[in-house]
């Protein structure tokens, strides 16, 4: 009898520790205001922010999904910001400009008295089609590159969310 007694206490403290790690989890894909070091943005729901990770960039963050077919290795979007030390926002838009694989939108503006360029322009990694988003925003010491690549056939589904990102990005 007593070890049904336990056996009942341990089955009910996995199914409550299950569920917390479950809730939890779904927590990480909800949208959230990321505030690091000289910028700040809103992380779309349905994307997770990558941490302690070695890639060099300031912010990492991907879809929850995948895409399917020849991109079923990818994921659906990538959101990226990378911080470009001593470079000016019309350098890094030559460099984008070149990787195109066709049209390009191209809009720039002032914001905050700091020179921003907005870029949206197709290109192809790896066989795949991808619509690449970015802006970039210019201060005295630095570019920030915002970036958003999205797989070409699921753009559709991802251009308010990209929007509201751009959107909401600032550099302190």
């Amino acid at each position: 009898m007593e070890i049904l007694i336990v056996g009942s206490i341990i089955v009910a403290l996995m199914v409550w520790a299950s569920t917390r790690i479950k809730r939890d989890a779904a927590a990480a894909y909800n949208e959230e205001v990321i505030e690091a070091d000289g910028f700040k943005l809103t992380k779309p729901e349905g994307f997770i922010h990558l941490l302690n990770d070695d890639s060099g960039l300031a912010f990492r963050a991907n879809s929850k999904d995948f895409g399917l077919g020849e991109a079923a290795e990818k994921y659906q979007a990538t959101i990226t910001v990378e911080r470009h030390d001593g470079k000016d926002p019309d350098s890094i838009a030559a460099a984008i400009k070149e990787s195109a694989s066709g049209a390009l939108d191209e809009e720039k503006f002032v914001e905050q008295d700091r020179k921003n360029v907005r870029i949206d322009v197709p290109v192809a990694e790896d066989g795949v089609n991808i619509r690449r988003y970015v802006r970039l925003v210019g201060t005295d010491a630095a570019t920030f590159e915002l970036r958003a690549d999205v797989l070409d056939d699921m753009a559709e589904g991802y251009s308010e969310k990209i929007e509201n990102l751009i959107a909401s990005f600032e550099v302190k």
